[in-house]
Order: structure tokens, then sequence, then C-alpha cells
């Protein structure tokens, strides 16, 4: 079992709680400040360290009742990848059963980034990814077609509705595809 280092679980909630935002409903605009489950479930991940100093969780699954946060979450996580996790040419992907819900949540991540004048002067948003200036790293939403995501180099997998997926295929395209780095990230998210 690896040690907490709370450096870097302190890194990564304070980088949510600071910088990403709500983005719907009564809270819009307001920072995305923590449950203490989501606070503490943000800082394991992060924090956990094994071997070598490097993350210890590489996979990690989230089962959620509707309504309870789960596109903020994923999208806010997504973002410290981006933006703070400091992987050279970070390839993070939004996948899920279909286009329409990899862009639910990678609509949430262009407009946590637009509520923020740090985060919309770090990057360029486009249609479908939002790319960190001066590198080669970004964010995308990605279509549910597996036979097209071979030769991808995955930082991180962002997975949303894993439960809906009509197969396995899209999956282990995208798990088998972060080989190559040293400490991945492959996150399912699902209602329970």
């Amino acid at each position: 079992m690896g040690k907490i280092d709370q450096v870097k679980a302190n890194r990564a909630v304070n980088f949510i709680e600071r910088i990403c935002t709500h983005v719907k409903g009564d809270l819009a605009n307001q920072p995305f400040i923590l449950e203490q489950w989501q606070r503490d479930y943000i800082s394991q991940l992060f924090g956990t360290i094994g071997a070598g100093g490097l993350r210890q969780y590489r996979t990690s699954f989230v089962f959620l009742p509707r309504k309870n946060g789960k596109s903020n979450l994923i999208a806010a996580i997504g973002l410290y990848l981006l933006f703070a996790d400091n992987e050279p040419g970070a390839e993070i992907y939004v996948a899920a059963a279909d286009r329409e819900q990899a862009n639910a949540i990678f609509e949430v991540q262009k407009q946590m980034v637009l509520n923020s004048a740090f985060l919309r002067g770090k990057c360029k948003i486009y249609r479908n990814s939002i790319t960190l200036n001066g590198t080669n790293s970004f964010i995308k939403a990605i279509s549910a077609d597996a036979s097209t995501k071979h030769g991808f180099s995955a930082h991180a997998v962002l997975y949303d509705e894993l439960h809906s997926a009509p197969n396995r295929e899209l999956w282990e395209v995208l798990t088998t595809s972060v080989g190559a780095r040293s400490q991945p990230l492959v996150l399912g998210i699902s209602t329970a």
C-alpha cells in the first residue's frame, strides 16, 4: 500500500476548488467546492504514492446515483490532468457509449475553462478539444467507434456511463493505449 503525499493530494483538491466552477443551475459560475466524499476520493486518487514516487492508482471506478454531480467531478479531474499534472504531451480522452454523452462531459469542461480567466489564457478551445498552449497536450471528446482509436497514447481516459457501453471494444482499445505513460489514469464513472 502506498503512502499519502499530502502536498500532491492538496494540489489536486485546491485546483478543483479554486479554479473549477459549477456550470449549471443555481450554482453556475460558483466555485466547485467538493463534498467531503469527493475531497477524500480526489486526495486518495492523486495523493496515494507508490514505488518510485508515482501515483499508485491507475484505474478507478465511481458508481453514483443520478444527479450526484458526476459530470462536474469527471470534468474537473480531466482539467486537472491537462493543466496541472505536468505530463508532457498529455492525451486525455473523454469517452462514452456515444459521442453525445462524451460531448456532455466535454461541454462541462469547456464551460469551466470559459469561466476561468486563468485557464482561458493557457489554452485554445475547439469544437471537440481543448489544447494546452505551447504543448502537445489536449483533452478530446471522442466517438464510440473503437476501430478508429488505435494508435492513441493516452495519459488519461475519462469514460462516462460505462454501464451503457454496447461492448468492451472501446474500453479495451483505450485502456491499452496508456502503456507508454508512467502514471496514467483510467477513470470509469457510471450511474449506480
